[in-house]
């Protein structure tokens, strides 16, 4: 501030108004200021401030910090505790103190002193990756924070996997109260099943308009709902689940109730994802095979219009015809999921499948069952499943040496996109493959699930290439990894190729005794957890370690 800056302003400026508080008012005045020209520090102020400034050390701390950020005028901003910028008229008036009396007047000038943050303005993208950890239950709560935040929780992708709270499939009132909210138009996923109630056509009109994105019909008696507005509910939906369950007291929706409303689904249906799954632990005494769902009594041409649009498709323990089975194969090359588990196959059909697998499919998931590959040719059979990302083989008929031919050509192809390999009720025929091929096989994958125990020479063998570098990332499948310590034989492997094996790998489980093994026994030495707690210590990919019926606990690696 300069001197002709205060001579100009001295008949009706700052210092006027100043001088008329302390004067006038009698209120306390305090101003330290430095004179850019002169380079002198001013002081402005009643008598008694004036006297105790003075004499405290504080005037000379003051002049050094205005000495000091002088020199940085160029970075210099005016900020004032005092005032807010949207009311800047009224900051270059001088304001008594004694005005401010009341507490609401004291409220309101503390709230201007602090910083004002409003989480309103932080963009839609910040908002919704925000919003997308939290649950449907959380997002409730959300909605009524504020219109902006409102308009970004009610986004469709936040609320998948939103379903009926449980107390409207206790109460049909509670349905319908449920019905009349605007959170019922948030649901995303319907599970048709275990309502205390029968269902009927008034109750299942109100899913019809929602836009649901995945629906699951399994354990409910829908007797008294009509087959097409089923079919009208199925077709609104991108996935669909339908359950049957062969049994007298538990058996619904029923085989006629599914296939009727799998027969009433629409042309211009949003369907993507299908999934028809028959349980039924009835042996058949001539075939010694669980009694099938027939679905003979719907058209193929149908079945081809239906699946046709599909992008998965998933058929277990059905009967189908010949021509209904043409129907699969000639929609095969637009899935990117398959499973064929339980479909009675004969050799001329089963050849044919693996030969349209092999020739056009762009499958990123393929699970086979109950499926004679004996016959078929292993180069056949490698085409159709090594450019497929997850595979699971159940019950297949093979042979040792298709599968060694199979591991060989996995081993030594450039090209191969398989990373998720499960072969469960197959360990006769797997377990008699040469220990080298089968462990640098399973260490190509990412996972590898198998039943049964591996033999000496095979965990031997499959530990020792893992200890030397590894691309898989866990034993048996993400959702249900294998207990390292309940193999029999892993006590034979040694310590420290044990301890390097296990840390090169992503997420590893240990049960201590608490598997499903009759004994419960925990099959690692003592030297073995040391070596593998002391590699640990020291250089680890391990992310995550579980323990069955244990909350997991992550860890932390030492790079």
């Amino acid at each position: 501030m300069t001197n002709s800056s205060l001579a100009g302003c001295e008949a009706g400026g700052w210092l006027a108004q100043a001088k008329n508080l302390v004067e006038q008012e009698g209120t306390p005045f305090l101003c330290v200021y430095l004179d850019q020209k002169t380079r002198q520090f001013k002081l402005v102020a009643d008598s008694e401030s004036r006297k105790e400034l003075r004499e405290s050390e504080a005037f000379s701390e003051l002049k050094e910090i205005l000495s000091r950020t002088n020199e940085k005028k160029t970075k210099l901003q005016f900020y004032d505790d005092l005032c807010d910028a949207a009311d800047a008229k009224s900051c270059r008036q001088l304001m008594p103190v004694e005005s401010v009396k009341t507490n609401q007047e004291t409220s309101l000038k503390v709230q201007m002193l602090l910083p004002h943050h409003s989480y309103d303005k932080l963009p839609v993208e910040i908002l919704r990756i925000i919003f997308g950890y939290m649950t449907p239950t959380d997002l409730r709560n959300i909605l009524l924070v504020s219109q902006t935040w409102k308009s970004v929780a009610e986004e469709p992708v936040l609320w998948t996997g939103f379903d009926l709270p449980d107390v409207c499939r206790r109460h049909v009132q509670a349905l319908m109260m449920f019905s009349n909210l605007s959170l019922f138009s948030k649901l995303q996923h319907l599970a048709l099943s275990e309502f205390f109630f029968k269902l009927k056509d008034e109750h299942v009109e109100l899913f019809c308009d929602l836009g649901l994105s995945s629906i699951e019909i399994s354990n409910i008696d829908l007797s008294e709902v009509s087959d097409q507005l089923l079919g009208r509910l199925v077709s609104g939906c991108k996935e669909c689940v339908i359950k049957v369950l062969q049994d007298k007291h538990w058996g619904r929706p029923g085989v006629n109730k599914a296939i009727s409303i799998i027969s009433e689904i629409q042309d211009n249906s949003n369907l993507k994802s299908l999934e028809l799954i028959h349980y039924d632990n009835l042996i058949m005494m001539a075939t010694g095979e669980k009694r099938k769902m027939s679905l003979t009594y719907i058209p193929s041409d149908f079945l081809t219009r239906l699946f046709k649009k599909l992008d998965s498709l998933a058929l277990e323990n059905l009967h189908l015809s010949s021509e209904q089975l043409g129907s699969v194969f000639d929609q095969i090359v637009n899935l990117s999921r398959l499973s064929f588990r339980g479909i009675n196959l004969d050799a001329t059909q089963t050849r044919q499948l693996i030969d349209i697998l092999g020739s056009t499919c762009q499958l990123k998931s393929l699970s086979l069952s109950k499926v004679d590959l004996a016959e078929i040719p292993v180069m056949a059979i490698t085409k159709a499943i090594i450019k497929v990302e997850t595979v699971d083989l159940e019950d297949v008929m093979i042979e040792t040496d298709q599968i060694e031919e199979l591991f060989l050509e996995f081993i030594s192809s450039g090209d191969s996109k398989m990373k998720h390999l499960s072969i469960i009720l197959m360990t006769d025929n797997l377990f008699e493959v040469d220990a080298v091929v089968f462990a640098n096989a399973v260490n190509k994958l990412e996972s590898v699930n198998f039943d049964g125990d591996l033999p000496e020479t095979m965990i031997k063998e499959v530990f020792q290439v893992m200890s030397l570098g590894t691309n898989l990332k866990t034993l048996g499948t993400p959702s249900n990894q294998i207990a390292i310590d309940t193999f029999s034989n892993i006590a034979e492997v040694d310590p420290e190729v044990l301890a390097m094996a296990l840390n090169n790998l992503q997420s590893v489980r240990f049960d201590f005794g608490g598997g499903d093994e009759a004994d419960g026994c925990c099959c690692l030495s003592v030297a073995q957890m040391q070596a593998f707690f002391k590699q640990l210590s020291l250089k680890t990919k391990l992310k995550t370690i579980l323990r069955k019926e244990h909350d997991d606990f992550a860890v932390q690696s030492n790079k």
